[in-house]
């Protein structure tokens, strides 16, 4: 600007907060629309509100989803620094809100000494600051360059302010980049530079997200092929291993990770069937293979897989192993009983901590805590509602600890009728009771010898288990029923309840000493209604898996569908969810789609309205056209007007007319 400009610019800045009117010729729109802005959100000219800066950094600049912002942004700020910094510049970075959460110079330039500072955590929205670039800039949502007396406070007129607004990929404005000195130190080309940096900021977030939807998508992949029951092996044309699931290591007694880029042989054999099916490309169905090395039969099929120009690429085969058949002399027969025996104890544990889905943050820390126990001998207690999967972390813990190779035995303490549980835990002598087998009989205390004893409802154990019980933990020595001998174990245990044994304790149903040795190590599995925000990633793992169970293999989760999730309470936690996501898919119409109507009839079938819980938030876009028409219906048509009412410019209300089909005449 000229000086002549300046001083008119000044004068109608002055006949607009004295209340003399607003002089369009002189004042530029989106300027003159700050202005009207402001003086209805009563913004003091003279002395606008102030913010406590190192309290609100202190609280806003510790959200993680903002940290990748600033990450990124740093070397576009610092680059532009390098250009505008020697002329008394300071580069700042704002959020979606205003608030200044990173900045590059300025503590020593003309712009720091003048009342105008910009600093980190103020809130430079229009509603603290008054027309600013920042400010203006979120609501115009396009590159502003403001100076001297156009902006409405006072204590900002010494600032000259070019910013730009950043755009998540995709998604609404993510923060806002500004350049700010003082208001004689105008440049043509800083709004440009300036306007250039945010899409250079725009075009890394973007990457960025591309990567992580990428991540995202293998995550989801490999948690599913995971979960499943049947033993998955993918090879390439040489008949590599490209991927092998949990289930077909634990079957090949091999550890997945290792086996990537072996030969198929090496776990089939020479005379793999799936080498043919590289060979001639004819599939096979249910095939038996002996595996010689191991001593026992798998069933295998398998087919040919194409990429997208139909190029074959390799093969994928899903086996199975049935029950062992001795089809070795007779010599060995104990050595692959053995074997057998073993096998039976691992396929128990199908779970691992890659199968616990969820990336919500209490689910997090039950997972480190998974960790943490794997690595340690221990006691456990996990703690959580029914259905929730407290047999899943008590196989995961085993799975990832140094007893991953021995057995798994888990017992259900509520399930076994009270006079049982005594012998089936500890084992009996031949005539301790009336019953009981020739030749007496281990418990599973004695067949977990090694391994991992998980004893689920611990809460509904038998006062007179428990003393035993508490005895084994602490002399790790088991006298079986009618027997004087006792017999040396080297046992895991691992317990769990959805009982609050505190209470348990004061109703004198659970003794307190053995709560204190079971309660070592404890997790806490949070309930389903707990974690919302990993329904999408248990929806989309459940239905896959079911979907292919079911033999559908068409099937899609409708928008609706989730919302009514959200807004159900999940008393059953995750098994509710796989009961209702099996009726779903077993009730899909042709098209495959999972809507609201199908999780309705689960909420008729449990109780109707006692268990529906109804949400008070509605979908984004449904409130936003409700405003739009509402502002319309205030200012009787006039698009402007309405504009004005909602905050924003005439072609982001067009924009919005488009977007949301709004008819205006």
């Amino acid at each position: 600007m000229t000086d002549k400009q300046i001083h008119e610019m000044r004068k109608a800045w002055e006949r607009f907060v004295t209340d003399q009117g607003l002089d369009t010729q002189k004042v530029r729109q989106y300027v003159a629309n700050s202005w009207q802005r402001c003086r209805q959100l009563e913004v003091d000219p003279h002395t606008p509100h102030q913010t406590c800066t190192n309290q609100l950094a202190d609280q806003h600049l510790r959200f993680e989803h903002l940290q990748y912002l600033i990450n990124v942004a740093q070397p576009v700020m610092e680059n532009l620094h390098s250009f505008v910094g020697e002329t008394g510049f300071q580069v700042v970075l704002a959020d979606d809100r205003g608030i200044i959460v990173s900045q590059v110079g300025g503590q020593e330039s003309q712009a720091d000494m003048s009342l105008g500072s910009i600093r980190l955590g103020e809130d430079w929205s229009e509603a603290m600051r008054g027309t600013n670039a920042i400010g203006t800039c979120l609501v115009e949502q396009k590159p502003i360059k403001l100076q001297a007396f156009e902006h409405y406070c006072e204590t900002n007129q010494s600032l000259m302010c070019n910013a730009a607004p950043i755009f998540e990929p995709d998604g609404p404005v993510i923060g806002v980049l500004n350049v700010s000195g003082d208001s004689q130190l105008d440049s043509l080309h800083t709004l440009a530079m300036v306007a250039a940096g945010a899409k250079a900021i725009e075009n890394q977030l973007r990457l960025i997200h591309t990567r992580n939807k990428l991540q995202v998508a293998y995550k989801y992949s490999t948690t599913i092929i995971n979960s499943m029951w049947e033993g998955l092996v993918s090879v390439d044309t040489q008949g590599m291993i490209t991927k092998i699931n949990e289930a077909a290591a634990q079957i090949f007694a091999v550890e997945a990770d290792s086996v990537k880029g072996w030969h198929i042989s090496n776990l089939v054999g020479p005379d793999a069937p799936i080498l043919d099916l590289l060979k001639t490309g004819v599939s096979y169905e249910e095939q038996e293979v002996f595996l010689k090395a191991k001593g026992f039969s798998i069933f295998s099929s398998a087919c040919l897989q194409y990429d997208d120009e139909g190029k074959s690429i390799g093969a994928i085969a899903v086996i199975r192993a049935p029950a062992i058949e001795l089809k070795e002399k007779p010599k060995i027969k104990q050595k692959i009983k053995t074997t057998r025996s073993n096998i039976a104890h691992t396929a128990n544990t199908r779970y691992t901590l890659d199968t616990i889905i969820g990336e919500s943050d209490t689910i997090n820390e039950a997972k480190r805590r998974v960790e943490i126990a794997a690595q340690s001998p221990s006691t456990v207690l996990i703690q959580g509602e029914s259905g929730t999967g407290k047999e899943m972390f008590a196989q995961s813990i085993h799975s990832c600890g140094k007893r991953s190779e021995q057995p798994f035995i888990a017992i259900n303490c509520a399930a076994t009728p009270e006079n049982l549980i005594e012998s089936e835990l500890f084992g009996y002598e031949e005539g301790s009771f009336t019953g009981a087998k020739k030749g007496g009989k281990p418990g599973h205390f004695e067949e977990a010898d090694g391994g991992t004893l998980f004893l689920d409802e611990i809460g509904d154990m038998p006062l007179h288990v428990q003393v035993k019980l508490l005895r084994v933990l602490q002399e790790r020595k088991v006298k079986r029923v009618g027997s004087s001998t006792e017999i040396p174990i080297d046992i895991r245990v691992i317990a769990a309840t959805n009982k609050n044994l505190a209470k348990e304790i004061e109703a004198g149903r659970f003794r307190s000493d053995l709560y204190f040795r079971l309660n070592v190590l404890c997790i806490t599995i949070p309930a389903l209604r707990d974690r919302l925000q990993d329904l999408p990633l248990l929806i989309k793992a459940l239905s896959g898996r079911l979907a292919e169970k079911l033999g559908r293999d068409d099937i899609t989760v409708a928008e609706s569908f989730l919302r009514a999730c959200c807004i159900y309470p999940w008393l059953g936690n995750i098994r509710e969810l796989e009961n209702v996501l099996e009726r779903a898919i077993n009730l899909a119409g042709p098209d495959g789609l999972l809507t609201a109507e199908l999780m309705e009839l689960h909420t008729e079938l449990v109780g109707g309205a006692d268990v529906k819980r109804q949400s008070k938030v509605r979908p984004l876009k449904e409130t936003e056209r409700e405003m739009i028409e509402l502002a319309l219906d205030e200012a009787d048509g006039n698009v402007s007007r309405a504009a004005m009412l909602l905050g924003i410019s005439r072609n982001t209300i067009y924009r919005k007319f488009k977007e949301h089909q709004i008819d205006v005449k």
